[in-house]
Protein backbone atom coordinates (compact mmCIF):
# COMPACT_ATOMS: atom_id res chain seq x y z
CA UNK A 1 0.00 0.00 0.00
CA UNK A 2 1.21 3.51 -0.71
CA UNK A 3 0.89 6.75 -2.64
CA UNK A 4 2.70 8.35 -5.58
CA UNK A 5 3.04 12.08 -6.12
CA UNK A 6 4.73 14.07 -8.89
CA UNK A 7 7.04 16.59 -7.22
CA UNK A 8 8.90 17.65 -10.38
CA UNK A 9 8.50 16.98 -14.13
CA UNK A 10 10.75 13.93 -13.90
CA UNK A 11 10.48 13.01 -10.22
CA UNK A 12 7.88 11.03 -8.31
CA UNK A 13 7.65 10.93 -4.53
CA UNK A 14 6.61 7.44 -3.45
CA UNK A 15 5.28 6.65 0.01
CA UNK A 16 5.10 2.88 0.23
CA UNK A 17 4.90 0.72 3.35
CA UNK A 18 5.49 3.78 5.58
CA UNK A 19 8.75 4.72 3.87
CA UNK A 20 9.55 7.57 1.41
CA UNK A 21 11.57 7.25 -1.81
CA UNK A 22 11.98 9.30 -4.99
CA UNK A 23 11.72 7.67 -8.41
CA UNK A 24 12.36 8.99 -11.93
CA UNK A 25 10.18 8.38 -15.00
CA UNK A 26 12.14 5.25 -15.83
CA UNK A 27 11.24 3.77 -12.46
CA UNK A 28 14.75 4.07 -11.04
CA UNK A 29 15.03 4.91 -7.36
CA UNK A 30 16.90 8.22 -7.00
CA UNK A 31 16.73 8.41 -3.22
CA UNK A 32 15.35 6.30 -0.39
CA UNK A 33 15.36 6.55 3.37
CA UNK A 34 18.58 5.24 4.88
CA UNK A 35 18.41 1.69 6.24
CA UNK A 36 21.78 1.84 8.03
CA UNK A 37 22.38 3.90 11.16
CA UNK A 38 26.11 4.18 11.90
CA UNK A 39 27.14 4.28 15.54
CA UNK A 40 30.71 4.58 16.84
CA UNK A 41 32.77 2.19 14.68
CA UNK A 42 32.47 -0.73 14.28
CA UNK A 43 28.84 -0.69 15.41
CA UNK A 44 25.83 -0.14 13.16
CA UNK A 45 22.07 -0.68 13.30
CA UNK A 46 20.56 -2.12 10.14
CA UNK A 47 16.86 -1.77 9.38
CA UNK A 48 15.22 -4.93 8.04
CA UNK A 49 11.71 -5.24 6.61
CA UNK A 50 9.34 -8.14 7.19
CA UNK A 51 6.13 -8.18 5.17
CA UNK A 52 4.87 -11.75 4.81
CA UNK A 53 1.29 -10.65 4.23
CA UNK A 54 -0.48 -7.46 3.04
CA UNK A 55 -1.87 -7.07 6.58
CA UNK A 56 1.46 -7.50 8.40
CA UNK A 57 4.41 -5.13 8.19
CA UNK A 58 7.39 -4.86 10.54
CA UNK A 59 10.59 -2.85 10.37
CA UNK A 60 13.01 -4.29 12.90
CA UNK A 61 16.61 -3.58 13.99
CA UNK A 62 19.65 -5.81 13.56
CA UNK A 63 23.03 -5.00 15.10
CA UNK A 64 26.37 -5.22 13.33
CA UNK A 65 29.91 -4.95 14.68
CA UNK A 66 29.71 -6.94 17.91
CA UNK A 67 32.98 -8.73 18.63
CA UNK A 68 31.45 -12.17 19.24
CA UNK A 69 29.43 -13.37 16.25
CA UNK A 70 27.50 -15.93 18.28
CA UNK A 71 26.46 -13.19 20.71
CA UNK A 72 25.47 -10.94 17.81
CA UNK A 73 23.31 -13.70 16.31
CA UNK A 74 21.61 -14.26 19.67
CA UNK A 75 20.95 -10.53 20.19
CA UNK A 76 19.54 -10.15 16.69
CA UNK A 77 17.31 -13.20 17.11
CA UNK A 78 15.94 -11.67 20.32
CA UNK A 79 15.34 -8.33 18.57
CA UNK A 80 13.40 -10.09 15.80
CA UNK A 81 11.24 -11.90 18.34
CA UNK A 82 10.60 -8.75 20.38
CA UNK A 83 9.64 -6.98 17.13
CA UNK A 84 6.99 -9.66 16.45
CA UNK A 85 8.77 -11.18 13.44
CA UNK A 86 7.07 -14.57 13.43
CA UNK A 87 5.49 -16.98 10.92
CA UNK A 88 2.46 -15.37 9.27
CA UNK A 89 0.38 -17.03 6.51
CA UNK A 90 1.27 -15.39 3.21
CA UNK A 91 -2.03 -15.43 1.30
CA UNK A 92 -4.56 -15.73 4.09
CA UNK A 93 -6.58 -12.65 5.05
CA UNK A 94 -5.84 -11.88 8.66
CA UNK A 95 -8.57 -10.73 11.07
CA UNK A 96 -6.27 -7.88 12.13
CA UNK A 97 -3.53 -5.64 10.77
CA UNK A 98 -0.18 -5.27 12.43
CA UNK A 99 2.54 -2.67 11.93
CA UNK A 100 5.83 -2.52 13.80
CA UNK A 101 8.74 -0.10 13.77
CA UNK A 102 11.69 1.02 15.89
CA UNK A 103 13.74 4.04 16.93
CA UNK A 104 17.09 4.59 18.59
CA UNK A 105 16.11 6.60 21.66
CA UNK A 106 19.38 6.67 23.61
CA UNK A 107 23.01 5.94 22.79
CA UNK A 108 25.83 6.74 25.17
CA UNK A 109 29.24 5.07 25.39
CA UNK A 110 28.52 1.30 25.17
CA UNK A 111 24.78 1.50 25.88
CA UNK A 112 22.30 1.38 22.99
CA UNK A 113 18.58 1.72 23.65
CA UNK A 114 16.04 0.75 20.99
CA UNK A 115 12.32 1.45 21.23
CA UNK A 116 10.27 -1.25 19.48
CA UNK A 117 6.71 -0.18 18.76
CA UNK A 118 3.75 -2.10 17.41
CA UNK A 119 0.11 -1.51 16.59
CA UNK A 120 -2.40 -4.35 16.38
CA UNK A 121 -5.73 -3.33 14.85
CA UNK A 122 -8.43 -6.03 15.02
CA UNK A 123 -10.96 -5.93 12.17
CA UNK A 124 -14.01 -3.89 13.18
CA UNK A 125 -12.51 -2.60 16.42
CA UNK A 126 -12.93 1.02 17.49
CA UNK A 127 -9.17 1.33 17.80
CA UNK A 128 -6.06 -0.79 17.83
CA UNK A 129 -3.75 -1.66 20.70
CA UNK A 130 -0.27 -0.15 20.73
CA UNK A 131 2.72 -1.89 22.25
CA UNK A 132 6.09 -0.46 23.28
CA UNK A 133 9.16 -2.41 24.34
CA UNK A 134 12.65 -1.10 25.03
CA UNK A 135 15.69 -3.22 24.22
CA UNK A 136 18.65 -1.88 26.23
CA UNK A 137 21.89 -3.44 25.03
CA UNK A 138 25.55 -3.33 26.02
CA UNK A 139 27.40 -3.27 22.69
CA UNK A 140 30.65 -4.57 24.20
CA UNK A 141 29.18 -7.89 25.32
CA UNK A 142 25.63 -8.06 23.91
CA UNK A 143 23.95 -8.11 27.30
CA UNK A 144 20.31 -7.00 27.35
CA UNK A 145 19.49 -5.34 30.63
CA UNK A 146 16.54 -5.81 32.94
CA UNK A 147 15.40 -3.33 35.57
CA UNK A 148 17.02 -5.27 38.41
CA UNK A 149 20.42 -4.93 36.73
CA UNK A 150 20.51 -1.23 37.56
CA UNK A 151 20.32 -1.77 41.33
CA UNK A 152 22.38 -3.19 44.15
CA UNK A 153 21.51 -6.75 45.15
CA UNK A 154 19.03 -6.85 48.04
CA UNK A 155 18.29 -3.13 47.64
CA UNK A 156 14.49 -3.70 47.58
CA UNK A 157 14.31 -1.42 44.54
CA UNK A 158 10.70 -2.47 43.89
CA UNK A 159 9.57 -0.99 47.21
CA UNK A 160 11.64 2.19 46.76
CA UNK A 161 10.48 2.85 43.19
CA UNK A 162 6.87 1.92 43.97
CA UNK A 163 6.72 4.57 46.69
CA UNK A 164 8.24 7.24 44.43
CA UNK A 165 5.74 6.53 41.65
CA UNK A 166 2.88 6.40 44.16
CA UNK A 167 3.89 9.79 45.52
CA UNK A 168 3.99 11.25 42.00
CA UNK A 169 0.49 9.92 41.26
CA UNK A 170 -0.78 11.37 44.54
CA UNK A 171 0.91 14.76 44.41
CA UNK A 172 1.52 15.67 40.76
CA UNK A 173 -1.56 17.06 38.95
CA UNK A 174 -0.29 15.78 35.60
CA UNK A 175 -1.22 12.26 36.78
CA UNK A 176 -4.81 13.11 37.68
CA UNK A 177 -5.94 10.82 34.84
CA UNK A 178 -4.76 7.68 36.67
CA UNK A 179 -7.70 5.46 37.68
CA UNK A 180 -8.41 5.75 41.41
CA UNK A 181 -7.15 2.75 43.40
CA UNK A 182 -5.65 0.93 40.41
CA UNK A 183 -2.02 1.59 41.18
CA UNK A 184 -0.63 -1.08 43.48
CA UNK A 185 3.07 -0.54 42.92
CA UNK A 186 5.50 -1.54 40.22
CA UNK A 187 6.61 -5.06 39.35
CA UNK A 188 10.18 -6.36 39.60
CA UNK A 189 10.34 -6.39 35.78
CA UNK A 190 8.43 -3.15 35.25
CA UNK A 191 8.82 -1.80 31.68
CA UNK A 192 11.37 1.01 31.67
CA UNK A 193 13.85 3.06 29.70
CA UNK A 194 16.70 5.37 30.60
CA UNK A 195 18.00 8.79 29.61
CA UNK A 196 21.28 10.42 30.59
CA UNK A 197 20.05 11.56 34.00
CA UNK A 198 16.94 9.56 34.82
CA UNK A 199 15.08 6.28 34.96
CA UNK A 200 11.62 6.19 33.37
CA UNK A 201 8.99 3.61 34.35
CA UNK A 202 5.88 3.15 32.25
CA UNK A 203 2.60 1.24 32.11
CA UNK A 204 0.60 -0.09 29.17
CA UNK A 205 -2.71 1.44 28.02
CA UNK A 206 -5.64 0.53 30.30
CA UNK A 207 -3.28 -0.76 33.02
CA UNK A 208 -3.70 2.19 35.39
CA UNK A 209 -5.31 4.82 33.16
CA UNK A 210 -7.69 5.29 30.19
CA UNK A 211 -6.64 4.27 26.68
CA UNK A 212 -6.29 7.90 25.61
CA UNK A 213 -3.55 8.38 28.21
CA UNK A 214 -1.28 6.12 26.18
CA UNK A 215 1.65 4.80 28.19
CA UNK A 216 1.68 6.55 31.58
CA UNK A 217 5.34 7.29 32.28
CA UNK A 218 7.05 8.29 35.52
CA UNK A 219 10.46 9.95 35.59
CA UNK A 220 12.82 9.29 38.48
CA UNK A 221 16.13 11.21 38.43
CA UNK A 222 19.13 9.01 39.13
CA UNK A 223 20.13 11.53 41.81
CA UNK A 224 16.96 10.63 43.74
CA UNK A 225 17.82 6.92 43.88
CA UNK A 226 21.64 7.04 43.90
CA UNK A 227 21.81 5.10 47.18
CA UNK A 228 20.40 1.93 45.59
CA UNK A 229 21.99 2.15 42.12
CA UNK A 230 24.75 -0.39 41.57
CA UNK A 231 27.38 2.02 40.27
CA UNK A 232 29.86 -0.87 39.99
CA UNK A 233 27.47 -2.94 37.90
CA UNK A 234 27.66 -3.60 34.18
CA UNK A 235 24.46 -1.66 33.37
CA UNK A 236 25.53 1.59 35.05
CA UNK A 237 29.10 1.37 33.84
CA UNK A 238 27.96 0.83 30.24
CA UNK A 239 26.99 4.51 30.03
CA UNK A 240 28.99 5.99 32.92
CA UNK A 241 32.52 4.81 32.23
CA UNK A 242 35.21 7.27 33.22
CA UNK A 243 37.09 8.62 30.17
Amino acid sequence: SGTLEWVAPDLIKAYVDQRVSYVNRAGQIIWRQNTIVPLHPPYRVREEKYKPNPDYLVYYPQLEGLTDQAVQLAVNAKLKALSQVKPIPANQKLDYTYTGDFDITFYQQQLLQLKLTGYNYPAGAAHGMPTMIYAIINLSNGQMYELKDLFKPNSDYVKVLSKIVGDQIKNDPQYSYVFPDTYEGISSDQPFFVTADALHLYFSPYEIAPYVAGFPTFTIPFAQIKDIINTEGSFWKAFHMQP
